[in-house]
């Protein structure tokens, strides 16, 4: 049986005029966690212009866009790349030392 995949990724996702901030722009972040669910982040960036709320999108993330079942004030959403967890994390570094890395 192989190992559970214990990685996440994250989903940044672009909002035009969400309820709470009417005529914004806005960029929340959620990590996803295969078969276990997602959290979102607790804060998030606003701004007056699609550019500048672009501009603060992770660099390496990759824009998937939209979907037609989405939100209608999602404007689109960029995926970063899976990360290990803390508890995966812990696991490889343990491993390297008894590697000798």
């Amino acid at each position: 049986m192989p190992a559970p995949d214990h990685s996440y990724f994250t989903i940044w996702t672009i909002y035009h005029d969400p309820d709470d901030y009417p005529g914004r722009w806005v960029l929340r972040a959620h990590d996803i966690f295969p078969d276990t669910g997602m959290r979102s982040h607790s804060s998030c960036f606003v701004a007056a212009t699609l550019d500048e709320v672009r501009a603060k999108v992770p660099a390496g993330c990759t824009c998937v866009g939209r979907t037609p079942e989405d939100h209608p004030v999602i404007y689109e959403s960029w995926l970063a790349e899976a990360v290990p967890s803390r508890e995966t994390a812990t696991e490889i570094a343990a491993e390297n030392r008894m590697l000798g890395d």
